[in-house]
């Protein structure tokens, strides 16, 4: 398949590199799919490699609400709560999803973009499918900053792209960051720059509400959205048994399972 290029003389360009950038903007887009996605409401999705138990269940509990709007979602798609964000996409119809690789786009595709995400056994992943069936008929999209001919994740394009993908969002969700790690560097340069940016509740994303980053719940972060330009999605007729979010039972103040407090990192 033969990738496309769009620089900011095109009309198609997206409006929010030209004017959260201006003469910073990448010079060349490369590109698999409907870059019209880029014109939905957008959200980003960054967070850290590792995550605990209590913050992967506080992030999915906003996702119960998340999951309710339509959007676009982006992002490199490499921690193990940003994969789970990713499969969400795959499994809601009213979320379209975008790939940002680090890769030139001569080199990377769709199948060798999910071996560098999902190594087996979890290469099996149920929504695998429907993420085939969605490149097949046109139904991904998929960006680059990097020259064509690169087939290397180098860090220097890796921090671009994650930034870029920050710029072309309306919104940027941060499941989990700690100090020392990229993505709250990522995250401090987003809220400098205004973009809109927030993260759950949690006490385990102190480090982000010192910050002033917006911490919210799962009754708080549709009003959020919806002040932002986000709107619900219609209620949808189907109903699929293979559910990626589940509701947890409530759980006693101040008690919580022991394997919750240690740390996810596949």
């Amino acid at each position: 398949m033969e990738y496309q290029i769009v620089t900011p003389s095109d009309q198609e360009y997206p409006g929010r590199l030209l004017d959260r950038l201006g003469k910073s903007s990448p010079e060349r887009i490369f590109y698999w799919g409907p870059l019209d996605f880029l014109r939905r409401f957008t959200m980003g999705v960054i967070s850290a490699d590792s995550i605990s138990g209590l913050a992967l269940m506080a992030a999915n509990q906003l996702l119960f609400t998340i999951r309710e709007y339509d959007l676009n979602i982006i992002g490199g798609w490499h921690s193990v709560m940003e994969t789970e964000i990713f499969r969400l996409g795959l499994f809601r119809k009213n979320f379209t999803v975008t790939l940002f690789t680090a890769k030139g786009l001569e080199r990377e595709t769709f199948e060798s973009f999910l071996e560098t995400r999902f190594h087996p056994p979890l290469h099996e992943f149920p929504e695998r499918d429907e993420y085939f069936r969605r490149a097949k008929e046109g139904k991904l999209l998929m960006l680059s900053v990097s020259p064509p001919q690169e087939a290397k994740m180098k860090r220097p394009n890796i921090i671009n792209r994650n930034w870029l993908a920050c710029v072309l969002s309306d919104v940027v969700f941060v499941p989990f960051a700690e100090k020392g790690t990229k993505t709250l560097a990522l995250a401090k340069r987003v809220l400098s720059a205004q973009i809109p940016i927030f993260t759950t509740d949690h006490e385990a994303n102190n480090v982000l509400h010192k910050l002033g980053i917006l911490g919210l719940s799962r009754k708080s972060v549709g009003a959020y959205l919806e002040k932002l330009g986000a709107h619900r999605a219609q209620p949808s007729q189907e109903v699929n048994e293979k559910m990626l979010l589940r509701e947890q039972p409530p759980q006693q103040e101040n008690e919580s399972p022991k394997f919750l407090q240690g740390k996810f990192n596949f």
